[in-house]
């Protein structure tokens, strides 16, 4: 037969080991933590893979934006334009957006109109991701001047080239149709 006492011993030591069980699951997640943490304090020599999660693939791609490797940012915020969070999904379209606008006033300020096609299509990137950003958070004001930025900066039409047309105008008469040739 089973005492009181011996019932609140195993008890007492059920929830003893429960307690150190969660302790030690939190000591592990804290170290989990602690080293993204300093990953995404220093993104640098950050190794990425498949299970990377994506506050750290953002914080590799911001370090690359910021280091002047534009492309490299962009790939990995390729990768993240699917996440399921709309905040986590609107700063990456803002990034992205920012990139493509910074590289279209590069351009168009270097080489103006030498250049047309590509900064018309950097603009043209820039704006849709702009506007996914502002579709995901209306009142970011930083989106919304550098959308108006985008469209201030905007080429405008190339010209088209003129005809070269070498016809004689002897008479207004005859070109236009339906008018008779005489006068009153």
């Amino acid at each position: 037969m089973v005492t009181q006492a011996r019932l609140r011993e195993n008890a007492a030591l059920g929830l003893l080991v429960l307690g150190l069980g969660l302790a030690g699951w939190a000591g592990c997640h804290l170290v989990v933590v602690a080293r993204e943490n300093a990953a995404i304090a220093d993104p640098r020599n950050l190794e990425l893979d498949e299970d990377t999660a994506p506050e750290l693939i953002l914080a590799k791609a911001q370090a690359l934006d910021l280091g002047g490797d534009y492309r490299e940012a962009l790939r990995l915020y390729h990768t993240l334009r699917n996440d399921p969070s709309p905040a986590f999904r609107q700063r990456v379209h803002y990034n992205m957006g920012t990139i493509y606008l910074r590289e279209a006033a590069g351009l168009w300020n270097s080489h103006g109109v030498l250049e047309y096609a590509r900064v018309n299509a950097l603009v043209t990137l820039a704006k849709e991701n702009l506007k996914e950003a502002l579709r995901l958070k209306p009142d970011d004001q930083d989106a919304r001047f550098n959308l108006e930025y985008a469209f201030r900066i905007t080429p405008p039409p190339k010209e088209k080239e003129k005809a070269n047309w070498q016809g004689t105008k002897s008479s207004v008469f005859s070109t236009l149709p339906g008018i008779p040739g005489g006068g009153p």
